[in-house]
């Protein structure tokens, strides 16, 4: 498995991909992902797990999250992809709560298929996107932002029709609503003993139900959602290591440092100097 570095020139980008059956690796990134299938099949696996993917199947890969796509022999599969940082959705009102979705590994099957409501609007909104760049429409770049917003509504909506119909027993909603406060505080000092008191839950029943939503432990969510911060800002400033660290919920460059190399397998300035 190895890490994909995606430099993107503006803070989300709407692409259009062709897939072959080539075979690669694993990989992962920061940027959060949702893949539409246009045209033919695919195989669209995530850590140990692999889906069937068909024209106007919509998928949702998170950050971090191990996974490939593999297209039927002599059948290269067509879709559009919408990437995005989570800074882009912070700046949209309470845009913090359509980032749960991406961060729950339990709490929203990965697929959304073709016949719902919303895969098919999301569908539709990803086309007009993607229409809008290619015929160099003007004031192109807002209209996708209008359709990543109706995108990310969509995805909102599928995840709480989703938690209401599954009959699988889900994590409790004050656990989704610590991982929210988590994505939205986390440049901040976070004690777990607080957050197991937020949920209303003692110790080890937090952290187990806490993995069982996310799939990984506090602490690691935590971290996992700094990096992702500094990632961002690396690409997109000049602001110096320790005011980098410090943004990013850090308390010393030494530990920046050391988390950093640990995901990204980069140290920070490496990862900046990347084309």
């Amino acid at each position: 498995m190895y890490v994909e570095h995606l430099h993107l020139q503006r803070s989300f980008a709407f692409c259009r991909v062709w897939g072959s059956d080539e075979e690669h690796d694993l990989h992962i990134h920061d940027c959060l992902e949702i893949g539409v299938v246009l045209k033919n099949e695919l195989e669209y696996k995530f850590n140990d797990q692999t889906y069937i993917g068909r024209p106007g199947d919509v998928f949702l890969c998170r950050p971090f999250e191990p996974h490939w796509s593999y297209a039927q022999p002599e059948k290269p599969f067509e879709c559009i992809l919408v990437l995005f940082t989570p800074s882009v959705v912070r700046k949209i009102p309470e845009g913090n709560q359509l980032l749960k979705p991406f961060y729950t590994a339990h709490g929203v099957h990965p697929l959304i298929p073709a016949e719902t409501s919303s895969a098919k609007a999301i569908r539709k909104a990803a086309v007009s996107a993607m229409k809008a760049q290619e015929m160099g429409k003007g004031a192109w770049v807002t209209y996708q932002y209008m359709h990543l917003i109706d995108i990310l509504l969509q995805v909102d909506q599928y995840s709480k029709v989703f938690e209401t119909t599954t009959p699988a027993k889900l994590p409790s909603s004050e656990i989704v609503e610590v991982v929210g406060y988590m994505l939205e505080h986390f440049q901040k000092p976070l004690d777990s003993e607080i957050l197991s008191w937020q949920a209303g839950m003692g110790r080890t029943m937090f952290y187990k139900e806490f993995r069982r939503l996310t799939g990984l432990s506090p602490a690691e969510f935590l971290n996992r959602l700094r990096i992702q911060n500094a990632m961002d800002l690396l690409r997109s400033t000049n602001k110096s290591m320790i005011d980098l660290a410090y943004a990013s919920g850090f308390q010393s460059l030494s530990t920046f440092n050391k988390q950093f190399k640990r995901f990204t397998g980069l140290s920070p300035r490496e990862y900046r100097k990347l084309d």
